[in-house]
């Protein structure tokens, strides 16, 4: 009895300390977002983050040794949620059309744009600088993510293959980056791209990804 009693004490300050270090992690990730989303990747400094959350520049990177690991873990963080988000509208049941898939991934990634910009830089400039046990941890999860993805794709659209469903995602991934980085534009371009003759190179992220997944479905259905 007084053994338990005395390792319930001993393990309490160390629930709260586990406690106070997620907090302070997730403040570090809020900040790092709130930057990342008024400029970007580039202009973000640590010391930034730092100043943002009142803490020394040192204790931050006690928390991510470098800036790429620190947004990769807010990719990591993103990139779950949304799996989650497409998740629970592709587990809403019925065989669908190709084009409602489509038009389900597409919206689901509105007011997504945090996620796509960093979902752009992942393996040129987030997966550079950060440690093997970080960056294996990350793949981990997407790995286990895309499978339940995969699973619920071959639900929805009967014929598609495990490993077809595999490459969809794959494909879709490729889509989703290709198409924010012609849609996130520099302001300079945007003033351009207004003029009526310009039309042609105006992107809209939705519509085009939607008219491309339903494409690369279409060629998945014909093999």
């Amino acid at each position: 009895m007084a053994g338990a009693l005395a390792a319930k004490r001993v393990a309490l300050p160390r629930a709260r300390r586990d406690e106070d270090k997620e907090a302070r992690r997730r403040e570090l990730l809020d900040a790092a977002r709130a930057l990342f989303e008024a400029t970007s990747f580039a202009q973000v400094k640590m010391a930034d983050v730092a100043a943002r959350t009142g803490l020394a520049k040192g204790t931050v990177f006690l928390y991510f040794p470098t800036k790429e690991a620190l947004f990769l873990a807010l990719l990591d963080d993103l990139l779950t949620a949304w799996f989650a988000k497409l998740n629970g509208r592709l587990a809403e049941g019925g065989t669908w059309t190709g084009h409602q898939l489509a038009c389900t991934v597409a919206q689901s990634l509105e007011g997504e744009e945090t996620f796509t910009r960093l979902l752009a830089l992942m393996q040129t400039v987030l997966e550079q600088n950060v440690t093997v046990e970080q960056t294996q941890a990350f793949k981990e999860r997407v790995l286990g993510a895309m499978g339940t993805t995969a699973a619920l794709l071959q639900e929805r659209l009967p014929f598609l293959t495990a490993r077809t469903a595999g490459q969809l995602i794959t494909h879709v991934h490729a889509l989703v980056t290709g198409l924010r980085q012609m849609a996130d534009i520099a302001p300079v371009a945007r003033e351009v791209l207004t003029l009526p003759h310009m039309a042609p190179l105006r992107v809209d992220f939705t519509a085009e990804l939607t008219a491309a997944i339903t494409t690369l479905l279409r060629g998945l259905q014909a093999r």
